[in-house]
C-alpha cells in the first residue's frame, strides 16, 4: 500500500507545504529551557573521548505497513505518531537513527529521519520526506531535546524507549522491542 500524497490541486500542495514548515520551524512556545543535557559526566566513568559521528545511509523510505504507532502526547496538537519498524539503527558511535511520520488529522505525512544521542541529549535531523522520497538535511545540527508540542515525541523516545541509563548497551532490536511493548496498533 502507498504512503499517502499531498493533494493534486495546487492550492492543497501549497497548503500541505505550509503545514510542514509550519510543524519543522520551531514556535516560539517551543522555545522553552529544558533540564539539563544527557547524563552528567561525573557518572560516567572512564576517560572523556572526544566523541565523532559515524556516517550513514538514509533508510529505505517508510511503508505504511512497516509503522507503529506510538502513544504520545503532541500538546494538543493533531498529530498521530508513528515510528517506521525497519529503520531503527544503533550505530557504534551511540546514535540511534530512525524514522518518524507525523500523520496530521487531515492525513497528511511529516516525515523525517533523525538521530539521537544518548549521552548529549541531543538529536539531528538528516532528510525529510516530500513526495515519497528523501531530501537530505547537509550538515544539519545536533540540537538539545525540547519537551514540548510536536517535538514532544523525542523527548518520550529518548526517556521512554532509547537511552535507558541502566542499560546503556541496548542493541537495536531491545530498543524495538521497548516500543512493541507498548505500542498501540499498526497503521
Amino acid at each position: 500500500m502507498k504512503a499517502a500524497k499531498y493533494p493534486e490541486n495546487p492550492l492543497g500542495r501549497r497548503i500541505a507545504k505550509a503545514l510542514w514548515l509550519l510543524l519543522a520551524t520551531p514556535l516560539a512556545a517551543l522555545a522553552v529551557e529544558d533540564e539539563p543535557l544527557g547524563w552528567a559526566n561525573q557518572y560516567i566513568e572512564g576517560e572523556e573521548e572526544s566523541w565523532q559521528e559515524q556516517q550513514g545511509e538514509l533508510p529505505p523510505y517508510p511503508e505504511k505497513g512497516n509503522l507503529l504507532k506510538v502513544d504520545v502526547d503532541t500538546g494538543g496538537l493533531q498529530f498521530t505518531v508513528y515510528l517506521d519498524k525497519p529503520s531503527l539503527v544503533k550505530r557504534d558511535d551511540g546514535v540511534v537513527r530512525y524514522t518518524v511520520i507525523l500523520v496530521s488529522s487531515t492525513g497528511v505525512w511529516n516525515v523525517s529521519n533523525e538521530g539521537l544521542h544518548c549521552g548529549e541529549k541531543m538529536f539531528r535531523r538528516y532528510a525529510y520526506g516530500v513526495d515519497n522520497s528523501w531530501q537530505p538535511i547537509p550538515d544539519s545540527p545536533w540540537r538539545a531535546l525540547r519537551g514540548k508540542g510536536a517535538n514532544r515525541y523525542r523527548m518520550v523516545f529518548y526517556d521512554k524507549y532509547i537511552c535507558d541509563p541502566i542499560r546503556l548497551d541496548q542493541s537495536a532490536a531491545q530498543i524495538l522491542d521497548r516500543f512493541q511493548q507498548d505500542w498501540n496498533e499498526q497503521m
